[in-house]
């Protein structure tokens, strides 16, 4: 059985911790290396846990896959001969120990928060594409990791679950790419938010380098590097998607929202010569709507823009407040005109007032379908295309996974036909050489 490490990282000390590691043994020895050694990812999101969209993180178990190939003669020394000829034979073996003597990339994750749980061991297989040996650094973590939560079509968001995976040498010494062979998935049947979001299977990679920040130190090693402006640290962000389902704030955010702002169109009902009724009822749909504003902001981050919601619910309080200074105004010309305390159905201002209320609400009605409109093209848009992002996904899996079926297939047959020739007895040989000869004095 492989033996397993676990330890703990830090998101606020990781850095510190890790730009203070001492490179292995293997590496100061490789002093002179000249290219980079490329590291293939594949990470897995095993499972999602709670969303968090007022405190931008959420909760996931994870298994990260990093490989790297190397030569043969340099993993003799901690291999058996047992586990020589099964690495010869294909076969996968474990690796106790290997980071004390050997190299290995020192990865880390750049958003993670607070402690993680992490266990990690290593294994070693001869690639059945290319016949290479390759080292297999395997990592399970659990813990909570920090994400940006892009709320601008909030509730109709799609938001990104992404995971940071970065080197603690530099590009010059290593480079992380996404594994060509391997995709990258996520579990979707173990997700504790589904009555809130919905996962797509759809995993998306990002290779990216970040520049290493320049710090003064009084020791002569320290300046030699840091005299290098160029230095990159490379970076894989492996991301999965996640749909709000919005159910639950268009009923209890538009429909309210919409439901008081419509009310307040009932007060064109009322005769224009009597605005303190009218005021009243407007003024406390006003105070209703903007307390309701308030509530609905609490599930929120505080952000400097502006929501979907935020904008329907902040264009239905200027409705309130034009409604409120029309009623002001039509109300001040009746008694400035009229001394009567009654006003007849005939009166101009009378029929002002209902030119008045169509306008309002033929503009209200207008407003309403363009949101419709945009809705349809712009959010749920992004899910229509993220549902096509889901197809062309598990095609393109379907078509590695055939693939490399098909070329286990050809190393089998190929494997096949060698031993067919070499359990063959060297009578049988004869007998079909002069089977051979036969035929052709025949001919």
């Amino acid at each position: 059985m492989p033996v397993k490490q676990e330890k703990q990282f830090s998101f606020q000390s990781g850095w510190t911790e890790c730009s203070s590691l001492r490179i292995d043994t293997e590496e100061d020895n490789n002093h002179y290396q000249t290219y980079p050694i490329k590291v293939s990812i594949r990470l897995m999101f095993l499972r999602i846990g709670e969303i968090d969209t007022l405190n931008e993180k959420y909760q996931a178990q994870i298994a990260i896959e990093a490989r790297w190939q190397v030569k043969f003669d340099k993993l003799l020394s901690i291999l058996s001969s047992d586990d020589q000829k099964r690495l010869s034979d294909g076969k996968s073996i474990s690796l106790m120990n290997y980071t004390e003597s050997n190299w290995h990339p020192q990865l880390f994750i750049e958003n993670a928060i607070g402690d993680l749980k992490e266990q990690i061991r290593y294994t070693a297989k001869k690639s059945k594409e290319d016949n290479q040996i390759y080292v297999c650094e395997h990592r399970d973590i659990k813990g909570l990791f920090w994400e940006k939560l892009e709320l601008h079509h909030f509730p109709s968001d799609i938001q990104e679950l992404s995971i940071s995976i970065g080197s603690v040498l530099y590009n010059d010494k290593v480079i992380l790419i996404a594994d060509p062979y391997n995709l990258s998935g996520i579990n979707r049947e173990i997700f504790i938010d589904q009555q809130e979001w919905k996962l797509y299977e759809y995993v998306d990679t990002q290779e990216r380098y970040v520049k290493e920040y320049l710090i003064q130190n009084d020791d002569e090693k320290d300046k030699e590097v840091n005299s290098n402006d160029e230095r990159k640290r490379s970076f894989l962000t492996v991301s999965c998607h996640a749909a709000r389902r919005s159910g639950y704030f268009y009923w209890n955010g538009y429909c309210l929202v919409f439901l008081i702002t419509i009310c307040a169109f009932c007060t064109f009902s009322i005769p224009p010569n009597l605005p303190h009724n009218r005021l009243q009822i407007t003024a406390t749909l006003l105070l209703t709507s903007i307390t309701f504003r308030w509530t609905v902001n609490r599930s929120l981050p505080t952000i400097s823009y502006l929501t979907t919601l935020d904008k329907y619910a902040i264009t239905s309080i200027f409705i309130l407040i034009i409604l409120c200074v029309w009623h002001a105004i039509i109300g001040t010309i009746i008694f400035i005109k009229n001394h009567q305390l009654t006003i007849n159905t005939d009166n101009i201002y009378v029929w002002i007032d209902r030119y008045l209320f169509f306008t309002f609400s033929s503009l209200y009605g207008f407003m309403h379908l363009c949101m419709m409109i945009w809705f349809y093209k712009v959010p749920f848009g992004f899910q229509r295309r993220m549902k096509q992002r889901d197809i062309d996904y598990r095609n393109n899996l379907k078509l590695k996974q055939s693939s490399n079926t098909s070329r286990l297939n050809n190393s089998h047959t190929k494997t096949n036909k060698f031993s067919l020739l070499d359990i063959m007895t060297e009578d049988d040989i004869n007998r079909d050489n002069n089977l051979i000869k036969t035929r052709m004095v025949y001919l």
